[in-house]
């Protein structure tokens, strides 16, 4: 009985697309404009595309076969989630890197630097007397 449900539900979701392709808006009418939109130099990709449906239908395998690089191509298929679910579309800067590193490791490397910067400081002082 259950073997029966999943196995229909499988061939559901191999059969059916959930993927729904959006119309166009006036703000943004054309793939150029959506990946202007969306920021991260995504725009350099507009000539992978041919038409807005195979932007909205397209996944990661298909961008990859396009030549776009993973974090790009999470970046373009979360964008095109968020327009799909009527989200307004605007640039997600790319978060900078720490200097001292990750939470996990900053205390270490603070304490290094602040070690190597006495040290420093020591040989200086000994050197001048």
């Amino acid at each position: 009985m259950f073997a029966r449900r999943s196995t229909v539900s499988l061939i559901q979701r191999a059969f059916y697309s959930t993927k729904t392709v959006p119309a166009p808006t006036k703000e943004i009418p054309d793939v150029k404009t959506f990946l202007t939109k969306i920021g991260r130099k995504c725009e350099e990709h507009e000539d992978k595309f041919t038409e807005w449906k195979e932007l909205f239908e397209a996944d990661g395998h298909f961008l990859k076969e396009k030549g776009i690089d993973v974090n790009q191509r999470r970046y373009i298929l979360s964008q095109a989630e968020k327009f799909r679910q009527g989200e307004k579309i605007m640039e997600y800067k790319q978060g900078k890197k720490s200097f001292y590193g990750g939470e996990r490791t900053r205390k270490e490397r603070v304490a290094r630097l602040e070690a190597q910067k006495r040290a420093e400081r020591y040989a200086h002082e000994d050197s001048q007397k």
